[in-house]
């Protein structure tokens, strides 16, 4: 695990100098794993975050913009009516396991001075942050675990105790021998460094040496070796491959920030997105129902013929026949009609008569619904395609479309519009510094195209597929940023994994905005389509602007 004990020394010991009698404030759980609190200490507000994943356990300070929900749970509440305002007075770690205990002291109900401790377990898949009285009872646990999960119960009322701590030596203050194992001999140790700290003795460095790099390290080197990427607070020569060095939690910020993304995303959004594969396969099973019903409504004069010969036949159908087998006048065949034995033959033939006439007057009705179904699977279509390149803001719009037009009840009003009402579309600036507008949701993708965009800017859309509207902010395009915007198109869209995707492309001034259809749709008047392999390439042609 790259967080180790020794990597959290690190971290322990800047936070303490950092953040020790510091005030804290906005205290947000911002997903099921993380913690997000401003800590104002020595004159600068410092964003303090925990995190208890399973894979990305970790604390830190971060310079990272993370989204915080608007309306807090009730935990959050809790949280805050017995930290916030507190003060940290000390930060230390359990020796040099994966523990870290902040002692604070804030003010109860009552505005009596109390202490509490803060617990911050980084243990994998029980990671865990616990927050206990003076006395040692649990407040509140980021993660309950109840008696039948462990032995270990952490839930609120009970005592807290450490976790079964495996005695081992202190590496700053031991004496090493060559015939010690690292990882079981010495607190902190973890496979990586284990390995840097034997390729470095082989190469004739001491022990000692390498502790006292440790020891005086406020820095993380970040280095990829297979492509999979690997840190410490001293570079991991071993892996043989070149290192990137940043400041520690810049370094921290820099390693997480892309590999947790996704998954806060995914906790955040995880109800948006089943809902919307949801509706989508609602009406895909509902076009086949009706489908199959237009099918049989086409078919119609099959029952206007069976009502004509049984009127043709009427002497020879008595109450209580289950069926009759007559000629077929019209094309000169034997035709076996099914009967209902309560009736007589006029009132079976009129029945007949009846369901032709129900089935020709359901068509027109069946051909709208079949219209309509399509345009919502192409909708709902759309959205699955979004949502799976969407970030917090994106999908929280894409959920603002949906209670407007009345698939979502409104629960309240979310603040996610920056301060000029726009909403949250990604901007782009290329090598020649030309902007490039993308819109993540329907919202976006109607603001770029309509709002934003100039007339003579040109427009990218991925044909007869779900995906982004794209943006050029230029009169006129050379061919590399035609290629560019195309393959930003085929990109974010549905055939972002495929192929040879085709991309439309021209200028805003050719589309129109359908009235009374839903977001994001347009007309195309004059266009030309670009052939484009869909790849991440691009961004290193890019940067954000």
């Amino acid at each position: 695990m790259a967080f180790d004990g020794i990597v959290l020394s690190r971290v322990t010991h800047q936070l303490s100098e950092l953040l020790t009698t510091g005030r804290i404030s906005k205290i947000y759980n911002i997903s099921r794993y993380e913690l997000l609190m401003t800590v104002r200490a020595h004159n600068t507000n410092h964003k303090l975050l925990i995190s208890i994943h399973p894979m990305y356990a970790r604390i830190q300070i971060t310079h990272l913009n993370y989204p915080t929900p608007e309306v807090p749970n009730a935990l959050t509440m809790l949280l805050r009516k017995h930290m916030d305002g507190a003060f940290i007075e000390k930060i230390e770690q359990i020796g040099l396991d994966r523990i870290v205990k902040m002692t604070i002291k804030g003010r109860n109900e009552f505005k009596d001075l109390v202490t509490y401790y803060i617990y911050i377990e980084i243990m994998g898949k029980h990671s865990n942050f616990v927050l206990t009285y003076e006395d040692g009872k649990i407040i509140e646990c980021l993660k309950r675990v109840s008696p039948s999960e462990s032995t270990r119960i952490l839930q609120p009322g009970i005592y807290y105790e450490l976790p079964p701590l495996i005695p081992k030596k202190n590496p700053f203050t031991s004496y090493y021998t060559p015939s010690d194992n690292l990882v079981k001999v010495y607190e902190g140790f973890s496979k990586d460094l284990s390995n840097e700290m034997l390729y470095r003795i082989e190469a004739h460095q001491m022990f000692d040496t390498v502790m006292s790099e440790i020891a005086q390290s406020n820095h993380l080197y970040i280095s990829t070796f297979k492509d999979k990427e690997y840190y410490h607070v001293i570079p991991l020569t071993y892996l043989g491959t070149d290192y990137q060095e940043y400041e520690l939690f810049d370094g921290l910020d820099a390693y997480y920030d892309s590999k947790d993304t996704k998954d806060r995303i995914k906790q955040q959004t995880n109800d948006l997105a089943r809902f919307i594969r949801k509706e989508y396969d609602k009406n895909v099973n509902k076009l086949n129902k009706l489908e199959k019903t237009l099918f049989d409504s086409q078919n119609s004069d099959d029952y206007r013929i069976k009502g004509d010969l049984l009127y043709a036949s009427l002497p020879l159908i008595k109450k209580g026949m289950t069926s009759i087998t007559v000629d077929n006048y019209y094309d000169g065949t034997k035709m076996t009609i099914a009967l209902d034995e309560r009736f007589d033959g006029k009132t079976n033939a009129n029945r007949y008569y009846n369901k032709y006439q129900k089935a020709k007057n359901s068509l027109k009705v069946l051909k709208e619904q079949i219209a309509l179904t399509k345009e919502e699977i192409n909708y709902f279509d759309t959205l699955n395609t979004l949502i799976e390149n969407a970030n917090y803001y994106d999908a929280i719009e894409i959920k603002e479309e949906l209670e407007n037009l009345g698939y979502l009840r409104k629960k309240g009003k979310e603040k996610i519009r920056k301060k000029k009402g726009e909403p949250h579309y990604q901007t782009f600036r290329t090598k020649d510094d030309i902007i490039i507008y993308v819109g993540k949701n329907n919202l976006q993708n109607d603001y770029v195209t309509f709002k934003k965009a100039r007339k003579t800017d040109y427009w990218f859309h991925v044909k007869d597929m779900p995906g982004s509207h794209v943006i050029v902010h230029s009169d006129a395009l050379d061919e590399y940023t035609i290629r560019l915007a195309a393959k930003i198109a085929a990109y974010y869209s549905k055939g972002k994994n495929s192929s040879s995707v085709p991309v439309n492309y021209c200028q805003v001034k050719s589309l129109k905005k359908p009235t009374g259809n839903k977001p994001g749709l347009v007309l195309l008047g004059h266009y030309k389509t670009i052939y484009m392999d869909p790849d991440d390439t691009f961004f290193n042609e890019i940067k954000k602007g």
